[in-house]
């Protein structure tokens, strides 16, 4: 265990945690900071995808350079 976590450990003890409790939040804690970080990876992929695919298309935010229209 770090530092890090021995003090977060102490200062939940003073605040009336267990341990046991003490160490399964500092999990949580863990856990939801890593969902966290992820799900902003795949939003800035996302972004990062959008925007090249309006570079690559000419700024039109479609795929293809042809038209599909069947009008006369």
């Amino acid at each position: 265990m770090s530092q890090y976590e021995d003090l977060l450990i102490d200062a939940l003890l003073d605040r009336g945690f267990t341990v046991e409790e003490a160490v399964r939040l500092i999990v949580v804690q863990e856990r939801v900071e890593r969902e966290r970080r992820e799900e902003e990876e795949r939003r800035r992929f996302a972004q990062w995808m959008a925007r090249i695919s309006n570079v690559s298309y000419g700024g039109h935010g479609h795929a293809g350079g042809t038209s599909t229209s069947t009008e006369a």
